[in-house]
C-alpha cells in the first residue's frame, strides 16, 4: 500500500502529469461557464485542480507561468462567449503553451520542465477540442432558423391524406408524415394542399383550384406578417 502511494505521489510530481491535470482542470472550467447546470464539469474540475495542486506544491512553480494559464482560460471562455471566429481560440493555445513553458522556474534546485510533446499537443489538442465544440453549438443555433425556414416554405405544397383529416389528421408532405387538420373532411389518399400552418400541424384543402388559390392567399399573408 505504502508502495502504491509512493508511485501515486511520484506520478502526480511530475511535471507533464501535473500540468496534463492543470489542463484539464481548465477545460473543465471553460465547459462549466459556458455550458452550467450538469454538475459534472464541475465536479472534474475539482477533482482534476486538486490533484495538480498536490503535485504543484512540491514543483518550483513560477507565478508568471500560472498567469498565462490563466490568461487562456480566459481566452478560451471568451471564444464561446462572443464567438470571435477562432481568433481568441488561437490566441488561448498560444498562451497556453508560453504558460507550460515558464510554469516552472530554472533557477530552482530541480530541473522540472514540461516536455516540448507536452507543449505542443495540450494547446494544439484544445484547439480541436474546442474548435469541433464551438462549430457544433453554431450548428445548433443555426438549426431553429433553418427548420423555420423549412416549414415556411411548406406552404402551398402538395401531399397525400395519410388517414381521414378534419379537425385532426396526417398527411405526407415533402417527404414526411405531418399532423394536420382541414375545415372540410379529406379522406384518406386524397391529394390535398397546404395553405397554412399552426405551429407543427398544417391546415390543408383538398388540391385543386379552390385549394391552389387559398394557398397563394396564406402564404403572401404570412409573408407580410414577417416582414411587418
Amino acid at each position: 500500500m505504502q508502495a502504491l502511494a509512493q508511485n501515486l505521489w511520484s506520478l502526480l510530481t511530475d511535471p507533464n502529469i501535473a500540468f496534463l491535470l492543470l489542463v484539464v482542470g481548465l477545460w473543465s472550467i471553460v465547459f462549466a461557464v459556458s455550458v452550467p447546470g450538469t454538475g459534472v464539469p464541475e465536479a472534474v474540475a475539482v477533482i482534476c485542480l486538486a490533484l495538480a495542486a498536490l503535485g504543484l506544491v512540491r514543483l518550483p512553480v513560477s507565478v508568471a507561468g500560472l498567469l498565462l494559464l490563466g490568461l487562456a482560460l480566459a481566452l478560451l471562455t471568451l471564444e464561446f462567449q462572443v464567438q470571435a471566429h477562432g481568433a481568441l481560440l488561437v490566441s488561448g493555445a498560444v498562451v497556453m503553451a508560453l504558460g507550460a513553458l515558464f510554469l516552472f522556474r530554472n533557477d530552482a534546485p530541480s530541473a522540472a520542465q514540461v516536455s516540448w510533446a507536452t507543449v505542443v499537443a495540450a494547446p494544439l489538442g484544445s484547439t480541436v477540442l474546442f474548435g469541433y465544440l464551438i462549430r457544433k453549438g453554431l450548428a445548433a443555433q443555426r438549426a431553429p432558423a433553418m427548420h423555420a425556414e423549412r416549414l415556411r416554405r411548406l406552404i402551398g405544397a402538395r401531399g397525400v391524406a395519410r388517414t381521414p383529416v378534419a379537425r385532426e389528421g396526417t398527411v405526407y408532405v415533402g417527404g414526411e408524415d405531418w399532423s394536420a387538420t382541414s375545415e372540410t373532411a379529406i379522406p384518406p389518399g386524397a391529394d390535398i394542399t397546404v395553405v397554412a400552418r399552426d405551429g407543427l400541424t398544417l391546415v390543408v384543402r383538398p388540391a385543386g383550384a379552390d385549394g391552389a388559390k387559398q394557398a397563394a392567399g396564406s402564404e403572401e399573408l404570412e409573408a407580410i406578417g414577417q416582414r411587418r
